[in-house]
């Protein structure tokens, strides 16, 4: 996949994109990642909210993190592993 220039993308893309993420994210992804990224919540404090390990928070933030990444870089995000 050929990665975009970041430099065009505008804030209303970005949103949309992000948008589409979440989407395709689980219900469980989708709050670790906002937890991490925007509330800078501890991993300790969401393994525990989920009833889930350390180990599995970082594993459910890194799959959100790179399903973020593949949506904002795809020249068709909606696109981006449509079966999910």
């Amino acid at each position: 996949m050929r990665r975009r220039d970041l430099s065009t993308v505008t804030l209303e893309d970005a949103e949309r994109r992000m948008v589409i993420a979440l989407g395709k994210m689980t219900e469980r992804q989708c709050d670790i990642f906002l937890s991490i990224r925007f509330d800078e919540t501890p991993y300790e404090e969401l393994a525990s909210r989920h009833g889930v390990t350390i180990d599995q928070v970082t594993t459910d933030f890194a799959r959100a993190l790179g399903m973020w990444s593949r949506c904002l870089h795809s020249r068709f995000p909606h696109l981006v592993w449509p079966w999910l």
